[in-house]
């Protein structure tokens, strides 16, 4: 079985960047969020369709993706958003090699870690509805981790900086030893008999996807539905995002819109299987398409999902127990191009690689989803490398 991962910056190059830089980053963020609040979306609200002012960047866009895609490859989507319009989208390759059938901008893709802020977002919610807090225990809402979490805070399993390990730190192999296909209850079983963190919590970074699997027990928790459901229900129907989804099954894996991932090579993919670890949520299970994901993006500058004021915590940076910080909030990284700031993340999970930039002062966004693990040119970041076009015009 290959790593479960997830692709986010390079942290050793931000992890020596100095507490200083961190929170610069952040407060412009949040002076931003706080300067401009556009009105809300709804669930009528549409995005309207590519500008032609844009052309000649667009065919650059389009180069790029030439360079390392063809049309008989796995390959990727794009959609580029500016003002809350699709001044560019694009799909290139296939979506499915062996029934040769071309990826579309209709195509579905599974988000990975890309969709972790929609876990932060829904304890967001919680909060605002004052049913927790984000300095509460863990292990007030998962006391079978009592002995095992100690004064962990919720802030601190959404800032990575609980101390909690990842799956490739023993953690998959017992619960492999539980279940073929493990759960979210096979995980707290198994957190619950582990007696070491990785660091005590808030003395640093760790990035842990069994935290946000575990977020998504609190949300379960508090809110009484199930994270599927409660995501369908608070944020997809919310937004009009009629073509996401989370949880995975045969079923939904059978979509002729569902694109097939692929690993390997370019001279040899392969179709990537299923894993065993699909079955629990949180930290990635997400599937969702470029259109559904600008009515999200559009979202974050209004009151649809949270209020502003609410928001404004996602994009505060990590503070550690030596009073550093780290680049990275609510499920989002914070970075600087040129001095301008910008929220991201990006995912790797079975095949499928995405990214996901937002200059929030700009009011520009590109998200970039792939259906291969290979070949991928991603230094810097492959969305900032597409924003790069457009920031440079």
């Amino acid at each position: 079985m290959k790593r479960r991962i997830a692709l986010v910056m390079t942290w050793a190059l931000l992890s020596t960047a100095c507490s200083s830089t961190a929170a610069s980053i952040a407060d412009d963020v949040l002076a931003t969020i706080a300067a401009e609040t556009p009105a809300p979306i709804t669930t009528s609200t549409t995005v309207t369709p590519q500008h032609a002012d844009y052309t000649d960047v667009n065919d650059n866009v389009d180069a790029f993706f030439s360079e390392f895609i063809s049309s008989t490859t796995p390959g990727g989507v794009v959609i580029v958003l500016k003002d809350g319009q699709i001044i560019h989208q694009a799909a290139y390759g296939m979506a499915n090699l062996k029934q040769k059938i071309p990826l579309t901008v209709a195509h579905q893709f599974h988000l990975a870690s890309v969709g972790k802020q929609m876990t932060a977002l829904g304890i967001m919610m919680l909060a605002e509805q004052g049913k927790l807090q984000y300095d509460d225990r863990l292990s007030t809402y998962i006391p079978e981790l009592t002995r095992y979490s100690g004064s962990m805070t919720i802030r601190q399993v959404l800032n990575h900086t609980a101390g909690l390990p990842d799956y490739d730190d023993g953690v998959t192999e017992s619960l492999l030893a539980r279940s073929d296909a493990p759960t979210n209850d096979d995980l707290i079983t198994v957190m619950s008999r582990k007696r070491k963190l990785m660091a005590p919590p808030g003395d640093g970074f760790y990035y842990s996807n069994v935290g946000y699997d575990l977020l998504a027990v609190v949300i379960e928790r508090v809110s009484g539905e199930t994270y599927p459901d409660f995501v369908q229900t608070h944020i997809f129907d919310t937004l009009g995002m009629t073509h996401t989804f989370s949880l995975p099954n045969a079923k939904r894996r059978k979509d002729p819109l569902i694109a097939i991932s692929y690993t390997g090579s370019s001279q040899q993919p392969e179709a990537y299987p299923s894993d065993n670890l699909d079955g629990i949520y949180g930290s990635g299970s997400l599937y969702s398409t470029l259109g559904d994901m600008a009515l999200y993006d559009a979202a974050l500058y209004g009151d649809a999902l949270v209020t502003q004021k609410t928001y404004k915590e996602a994009l505060k940076p990590a503070q550690l127990n030596d009073g550093s910080r780290e680049p990275y909030g609510f499920g989002l990284e914070f970075a600087k191009w040129h001095n301008e700031s910008y929220v991201a993340h990006s995912g790797a999970w079975l095949g499928f690689n995405n990214d996901y930039v937002r200059f929030a002062k700009k009011h520009f966004s590109v998200i970039v989803l792939l259906n291969r693990d290979y070949d991928i040119p991603d230094d810097p970041r492959i969305a900032l490398q597409v924003a790069q076009f457009y920031l440079e015009k």
